[in-house]
């Protein structure tokens, strides 16, 4: 299992959807995992990337402040399968005082928005990342690419998040426009 990080919102632009995009940072395989979300799950994991303070809270940070008021923490989400296109994920609470934990079934997205506004780390399982992952590879201007395990400096990431299509990712045709992660 391997550690990502969030590192933004994206637009299949084929059929106007959200995908957030997760990358394994400083991994031996530089990966990245996109996975399709709703419209609403992406203003949430956008709001929290952009460590936006609202007037009001919105519902998953209402979800984290009832969590916290029952005497848990999110202590991490596991991204632990795919199926047909659809992403399913763990979202883990632990307990301040016993530490027991409580998994709970959750989709993705979800589980995202919250871990950003816990600070927690989000996993994905080697399953995952064979069937989903591609290498973060980055075209340079002389056409080269960049070897697989060297690490990608932000700016020409951020390039390559620019140029990044739906159809760039392993996939199944008729699953590309599942809003169910």
């Amino acid at each position: 299992m391997l550690e990502f990080k969030v590192t933004g919102i994206g637009i299949d632009t084929r059929t106007d959807n959200p995908l957030v995009i997760l990358h394994s940072k400083g991994a031996e395989n530089d990966l990245i995992l996109p996975i399709w979300i709703g419209r609403l799950e992406a203003q949430s994991i956008a709001i929290a990337l952009q460590e936006e303070k609202l007037e009001r809270p919105l519902t998953h940070d209402l979800m984290l402040s009832t969590i916290e008021t029952l005497n848990y923490k999110v202590d991490r989400v596991v991204v632990h399968s795919v199926i047909n296109g659809t992403f399913f994920a763990h979202l883990i609470l632990q307990h301040k005082i016993s530490k027991e934990e409580t998994v709970l079934d959750a989709r993705p997205s979800d589980c995202i928005a919250l871990a950003l506004r816990a600070a927690c780390p989000v996993f994905v399982t080697e399953i995952v990342q064979e069937e989903s992952c591609i290498p973060a590879v980055v075209q340079t201007e002389e056409g080269d690419e960049r070897p697989e395990g060297e690490s990608i400096e932000k700016e020409e990431f951020l390039k390559f998040l620019d140029g990044v299509k739906a159809s760039d990712f392993k996939l199944p045709p008729e699953e590309h426009g599942n809003l169910n992660s």
